[in-house]
């Protein structure tokens, strides 16, 4: 680039500020940006800082920093000291102003200090310190430097020093020395603080209390700041420089030595947040609700709370003390509501529970706060100010009158901060924009919190303070209703109600379960049974809430539950209150449901009288929690309930399926699937509405104990007895047997008549996989002949994945209880293990076999004849695998068919997962030919990129090549199919090792390889030779030599780790990621 005219960058200078065109002023900076990279730029810096605009004389000053801290080496060694005195003299020359441009100044001086020093510059902060004092009333380009310039230009300068520091990334050498350096300059910036502090104008005062903080944050040690700490004392108690004093203060007490130096901290600042200056600023910030005045104050004192809490606590008793809870009490309870009027009052609340647990904490003894060199100490630096009273030992008496004294104060906090909760009234709120909306729901969590700390302070007393307050509120209610039910007064009482009750429910969380004075106290019908119940408001939310919140106090104190119910089961009719409703009464049926057994009767009799209101949206939920309490039940006296729960979502779906039919019989229904709900008919919508609240109704019955661990023979005589009682209660219980009727009707209505609907097929299959239970009964849960042929069914009229998910589970959770128990019992011969067992995973962290629990011999599983049921559901599942099989590879020709329908393939592998794990005769029941190419079908989809489908094949090899069984026959068909396919599947790893898949199911291929070469070595040893005998085969980045360490490393190693490692710097080599940093993660 060549040097353009000064006026040409001027003018580009001037637009750039002045533009409002985003692209002028993106096209402006990048010019601007390079001709600072140019050499010429040194000098055209002191063309433009000569210049009359300001903006040009920033850029000029900016210009001199970019050129110093990015071209550095650039300056000649003669140049380097003209370059310092140059600087120093624009910044005298700008010293009165303006102030931006010598800030810039300052930076770009010290920006050379960190390249000169120390090679080019020792001393630095003296040199400045001596340079700029030296030139004070003396003329630069006819411009006079004051005194008062001076001190300004001169803190400012060594404010940005350690700014600098923590920011420069030097060689640790170099900033060793520099350091070396700023410690030796530490007296005089000290020495000039005090001198400014001492005798310095009104303006640099506040300057160098803003030095001073850079300097704390820096690191400063306690001792050299000791001289000076009386000082910064003296500037808390003026206005004009409190506010810098107050962050100098900040910082001190939040640095690493403030714990060593407590005492001199504390009984420096306690007298000056005491005095007359600090309570008349505290008293005006709260008179006249100004959170400017007092901000800077309150950080201040909240600030000496969270670091000196322990102190505090061990002082608590004297009269300074006393003065600053006051005024923390007072920002606190801050007048207005918060984020809309202020945002002071949150500042207090880490202190209340740091005091908290130092009051929890104290001492039996306590023989003073610090040594008497840490006195010796604090005595000379309060020399300007009178000394706080002296540190005396506590006893235990003196900390039981500090533990009393506490709760008075905790007493009053409970109630400053109740106030704090409430609520505008409605007219105002609906003002509020959502961000300051949720800033006040966000400060009302952190009071809450609070609440719980001040809890275990006053233990009930806190309870009772609450109770007593919400029986007044009650009363306030009570008579405002009287008088004008539609005033503002009783809604201001209503908002008082709310915020009580909000704390109640917050002490939820520590309150004990055994707890049994209080609460019975407000859940009895002078308390509780006064609530609004009749009124649409916040407090009835926050009541209904509540109510949740203590459910297991319910369970210990089961006598309160119904009139608990009462209150909340009518709430759900109301829309606005019926989503609080809903969550407090799944809490107290999901923690309460053995208590509410014995009043279920009454429990369905108050859900009938608002069924029929309650919104949709919520309707789950409830029926979900209501199914938690029937499931409690002994089966014949759940029936009843459950009728009465079921009756009405099985009407709908039965007009829904009605209508259906005739839709599709007349032609007028659309049976292409749609994609949103959205989108859906309103027959469709209404059924799928019906099968989300059949599900809820599913997974409320599930026993808590249906997953727990338990041995073949007991899991097949859990299945039989389900079984026995199913067939017991369905002959003679004629409700139960339309229970069942109904639910099979809907759910195979659903199949039959939405065959391509997605999601009435995924709420479906939900429902089918929620009711699959080998050890449970209910009435609604279809047995497993009807849920096999439901599954069946919705397969071949639609490929949907969820129905091979519902496939894969029924496998797993049915086959061993429905087929005669393990593999030893239907076949002759020895014991049988399936594909778990084989041998570690390469990737294994152990040794230990893993065993497949559904094929274990037994003590009762010896092989015997099986029965005829246990025929038919062999045949079933064999029948099951056929239609999924047949299904899935009508859809699939190609390897594109796979990558277009990943969650169908993925899910189709991984029902032949669960078939080769738990249900291997049904497997191979198929002829060897289908079986084979299945197998090759499987091997083919190695080559595919599409993660998802990709994962679950290969899971399925795994599977398949893990497979060893005892029993002859079917161990030489196994055995027989790996030899066959063996070449292939060892080509489609190879190929995946050397690149073909992506690097992250290296792992996976690796899982596959190495079982299959532990049960075939020589064949894989010589299908591998012959492979990799190829040129350019798995990659052409593998050289024969590779090759020959991969063969002979993991055919020589039984070690999974060591296999592990073989394959993956193969795989490395074969992606040329050998010897990279990304190569060496996996």
């Amino acid at each position: 680039m060549s040097a353009p005219s000064l006026p040409q960058v001027e003018e580009v200078i001037q637009q750039f500020y002045s533009s409002r065109d985003p692209a002028y002023q993106k096209s402006a900076q990048e010019y601007l940006h390079n001709l600072q990279k140019e050499g010429f730029a040194w000098e055209l810096a002191s063309h433009l800082l000569s210049s009359s605009s300001e903006n040009s004389q920033f850029f000029g000053a900016h210009t001199y920093q970019v050129k110093i801290s990015r071209d550095w080496q650039t300056i000649p060694e003669d140049r380097i000291e003209w370059m310092k005195d140059e600087l120093i003299r624009w910044i005298v020359r700008f010293s009165q102003g303006p102030a931006f441009i010598r800030t810039k100044l300052c930076l770009a001086l010290s920006v050379y200090a960190m390249r000169a020093v120390p090679a080019h510059w020792t001393d630095f902060i003296a040199s400045v310190y001596q340079d700029l004092r030296s030139r004070v009333n003396q003329s630069v380009d006819g411009i006079f430097m004051s005194q008062e310039a001076m001190e300004i230009t001169l803190l400012e300068f060594l404010t940005i020093i350690p700014e600098e520091l923590g920011r420069v990334e030097i060689e640790p050498v170099r900033k060793a020395k520099l350091s070396n350096e700023v410690t030796r300059g530490l007296p005089i910036i000290v020495s000039f603080v005090q001198e400014v502090l001492l005798n310095g104008t009104a303006s640099s005062k506040p300057k160098a209390l803003v030095c001073l903080r850079s300097w704390v944050q820096y690191g400063i040690s306690f001792d050299i700041l000791q001289p000076i700490l009386g000082l910064v004392l003296n500037a808390l108690l003026d206005d004009e420089t409190f506010d810098a004093a107050a962050e100098v203060w900040s910082e001190i007490m939040a640095s690493k030595s403030a714990t060593r130096h407590s005492n001199t901290i504390c009984e420096g600042l306690m007298p000056c947040f005491a005095s007359g200056w600090a309570k008349a600023k505290h008293l005006e910030a709260v008179q006249s609700e100004n959170e400017d005045i007092g901000k800077n104050l309150c950080q201040l004192l909240s600030t000496f709370g969270d670091n000196f809490s322990d102190w505090i606590a061990g002082k608590f008793l004297r009269p300074d003390i006393v003065v600053y809870l006051e005024m923390m009490m007072g920002f606190a309870g801050f007048p207005g509501y918060y984020a809309e009027d202020e945002t002071i009052s949150d500042l207090t609340l880490n202190f209340w529970y740091m005091l908290q647990e130092s009051l929890s904490e104290l001492p039996s003894d306590e023989s003073g706060n610090g040594d008497d060199s840490d006195a010796q100490e604090s005595q000379q630096v309060l020399s300007t100010i009178s000394a706080a009273s002296s540190t005396v030992g506590l006893d235990q008496q003196s900390i039981q009158t500090i533990k009393n004294a506490s709760v008075h104060v905790y007493t009053r906090l409970v109630d400053v901060l109740r106030k704090k909760l409430e609520f505008p009234l409605q007219s105002e709120w609906l003002t509020w924009t959502k961000d300051i909306r949720q800033e006040f729901a966000g400060h009302r969590q952190e009071i809450a919190d609070t609440l719980i700390n001040s809890y275990h302070v006053l233990h009930q007393q806190i309870l009772s303070q609450l109770i007593d307050t919400c029986a007044l509120q009650l009363d306030q209610m009570q008579e405002a209703s009287v008088h004008s039910p539609e005033n503002q007064q009783l809604e201001g009482v209503l908002v008082q109600m709310e915020a009580t009750l909000y704390c109640i429910k917050a002490l939820s969380e520590v309150v004990p379960h055994t707890e049994s004075s209080q609460l019975p106290r407000f859940f009895s019908d002078q308390i509780f049974g006064r609530l609004p119940s009749t009124i649409v408001c916040r407090a009835r939310e926050t009541a209904l809430t509540l109510v949740g919140s203590y459910a297991d106090w319910f369970k210990v104190h089961p006598s309160y539950l119904l009139p608990a119910l009462n209150f909340v089961i009518p709430a759900l009719e109301i829309p606005q209150l019926a989503p609080y409703a809903a969550k407090a009464l799944k809490n107290i049926c999901d923690t309460c449901r053995e208590s509410l057994v014995d009043a279920i009767d009454a429990f369905m009799n108050v859900f009938a009288n608002v069924e029929g209101a309650i919104d949709p949206s919520i309707k789950g939920s409830v029926v979900y929690s209501i199914s938690t309490v029937i499931q409690t039940l002994p089966v014949e006296r759940s029936i009843r309930p459950m009728a009465g729960l079921l009756g009405d979502i099985f009407r709908r779906s039965n007009e829904c399926l009605e209508a259906r039919r005739i839709a599709v019989a007349g032609g007028t229904t659309n049976i292409t699937p749609t994609s949103t709900e959205d989108e859906l008919e309103p027959v469709t919508a209404t059924m799928l509405m019906q099968l989300e609240f059949l599900l809820s109704c599913c997974k409320g019955l599930q026993s808590p104990f249906e997953d727990e661990i338990r041995t073949p023979d007991e899991r097949i005589q859990e299945y039989q007895k389900s079984v026995d009682e199913r067939n017991r209660i369905l002959s003679s219980e004629s409700v139960a047997v339309e229970l069942a009727r109904s639910m099979e009707q809907v759910i195979q209505g659903a199949v039959l008549l939405w065959p391509h609907e997605t999601q009435i097929a995924e709420k479906t299959c939900q429902i089918v996989k929620t009711m699959m239970t080998s050890s449970q009964f209910s009435p609604v849960y279809l047995p497993f002949p009807v849920l096999i042929r439901v599954i069946e069914t919705g397969f071949r009229q639609h490929a949907h994945s969820c129905w091979l998910d519902a496939a894969a589970k029924i496998v797993s959770v049915y086959y061993f209880e429905t087929t005669g128990g393990t593999l030893a019992s239907k076949m002759s011969g020895g014991n049988a293990l399936s594909s778990g067992q084989v041998m570690s995973s390469a990737s294994g962290a152990g040794a230990a076999d893993v065993v497949d629990v559904d094929n274990l011999q037994s003590s009762s599983q010896a092989a015997r004849p099986r029965t005829m049921g246990e025929l038919e559901s062999e045949s079933a599942f064999t029948q099951l695998l056929i239609v999924l099989v047949n299904k899935t590879m009508e859809g699939v020709h190609s390897v594109a068919d796979v990558e277009e329908h990943p969650d169908v393939i993925h899910s189709f592998f991984a029902v032949l997962s669960q078939f080769v794990r738990h249900a291997p005769l049904a497997f191979y029941s198929n002829s060897p030919e289908q079986t084979e190419s299945l197998m090759n079908f499987a091997i083919a989809g190695l080559a595919i990129q599409e993660r998802l489908a990709l994962k679950a094949i290969l899971m399925f090899l795994i599977e398949f090549v893990n497979q060893n069984y005892g029993q002859e026959e079917l161990k030489q068909r196994v055995d027989g199919l790996v030899i066959k396919i063996g070449p292939q599947l060892v080509r489609g790893i190879l190929l995946g090792i050397g690149g073909q898949v992506p690097r992250s199911m290296v792992p996976q291929l690796n899982d596959c390889l190495y079982p299959l070469i532990g049960r075939f070595p020589e064949q894989c040893r010589n299908w591998m030779q012959s492979m990799l005998a190829e040129p350019g085969f798995p990659s052409a980045h593998a050289d024969e030599a590779s090759k020959e360490k991969f063969i002979k490393g993991i055919m020589q190693t039984r070690s999974p780790k060591k296999f592990k490692d073989e394959v993956h710097m193969f795989s490395n080599k074969c992606r040329q990621l050998d010897g990279s940093v990304f190569g060496s993660a996996i």
